[in-house]
């Protein structure tokens, strides 16, 4: 009964981090995809060029390790939000 209860505890909390971690990829994801569409746009102006592309990679990266982290701990998510842009 006690081994019951902590893996129930266990399970809740996990669920609880997956939600956020699935969010927290969600918004990564479309940070990255704004971030490349301003990069496209930005590159023909006379904007640094480079600091935009590195905002650009560091978005990418941010999203990719999250991206990764999600797939390690075989996290699902409920909806197809995360390949989908939605109208937020």
């Amino acid at each position: 009964m006690i081994f019951k209860k902590r893996t129930t505890r266990y399970n809740n909390l996990k669920a609880e981090y997956d939600q956020i971690l699935l969010q927290e990829v969600d918004h990564a994801r479309k940070d990255y995809h704004q971030a490349q569409d301003s990069e496209t746009a930005l590159v023909d102006s006379r904007v640094n060029g480079h600091m935009v592309q590195a905002q650009t990679a560091l978005k990418k990266a941010r999203f990719t390790y999250l991206y990764k982290e999600a797939k390690r701990r075989k996290t699902v998510a409920n909806g197809p939000r995360l390949y989908h842009q939605s109208d937020e």
